[in-house]
């Protein structure tokens, strides 16, 4: 019976460990390549796999060029992507592109990164908090072709996914609501000027800049200006990535917000 992804370690805040010294004989064979930034995992993973007679290649450059020109190079069974790397997702969906198989790597924490490389392409995931034991069982089946996570299991986490587009894009919905000039004061707060400040580079009076920045906080639904901020920052959000975003969604091809 195929090996099963333990989902339940998805949200644990405990450390990977990996204890090579518990393995139990298996013997897996096959290429596969790691891209994980953070080097002592990585080793691990690396020291792990080889036990079952895999040759591994670790980089942690996850930069797209470096880890494509690896995979071309090295042609592996299966690559392992640590889904914290800032361009996780965009590899996923490029290895996928070329035809190799890809497991999603996560500590458990973020089930909405691992998601989007599901979406991407990825087989399937796997927690580093996993046994030992499960962990080379998924890689062993996923390099035989075999997908290790129940469907039940990806829809959850594709349903996490969805609900957190729709959030975040009624929380950007608010920024829609701020005038050109309320927009350059956010910015302006962003890059930790005082309203003082503002003001004074501005030619207005503080009077002004204070009102727009009351307005600012009504429009966002926040408390205070360390809470516009916040928020902005949490979203992603500038006044150009937003124009970007909304010429997105009216069908024009320019980028859009980062995930």
């Amino acid at each position: 019976m195929p090996a099963t992804t333990n989902l339940d370690h998805f949200g644990s805040a405990s450390p990977a460990e990996f204890h090579p010294s518990a393995l139990t004989g298996h013997v897996i064979g096959g290429r596969v390549v790691i891209v994980d930034q953070h080097a002592l995992v990585a080793q691990s993973l690396a020291m792990v796999l080889a036990s079952a007679s895999v040759t591994t290649y670790v980089t942690t450059d996850a930069s797209l060029e470096s880890v494509l020109r690896q995979v071309r190079a090295f042609d592996p069974d299966l690559v392992l992507i640590d889904v914290s790397a800032e361009d996780a997702v965009e590899l996923v969906r490029a290895i996928a592109r070329v035809g190799s198989r890809i497991l999603a790597v996560s500590d458990g924490r973020d089930r909405v990164r691992v998601a989007q490389c599901l979406e991407a392409g990825a087989f399937g995931a796997v927690c580093t908090l996993d046994p030992v034991d499960r962990l080379l069982a998924t890689v062993r089946e996923t390099v035989a072709g075999r997908r290790t996570m129940p469907s039940a299991s990806e829809a959850d986490l594709l349903g996490e996914l969805h609900g957190f587009r729709r959030d975040r894009a009624a929380q950007l919905a608010r920024f829609a609501q701020l005038s050109t000039r309320e927009s350059e004061v956010l910015e302006e707060l962003m890059r930790g000027n005082a309203p003082a400040d503002i003001a004074t580079a501005s030619y207005v009076s503080i009077a002004t800049i204070r009102s727009q920045i009351k307005a600012i906080l009504r429009k966002l639904e926040v408390n205070s200006q360390l809470g516009a901020v916040a928020l902005a920052y949490q979203l992603g959000w500038n006044r150009s990535a937003f124009r970007a975003t909304v010429g997105a969604s009216r069908g024009r091809e320019v980028p859009t917000l980062p995930r």
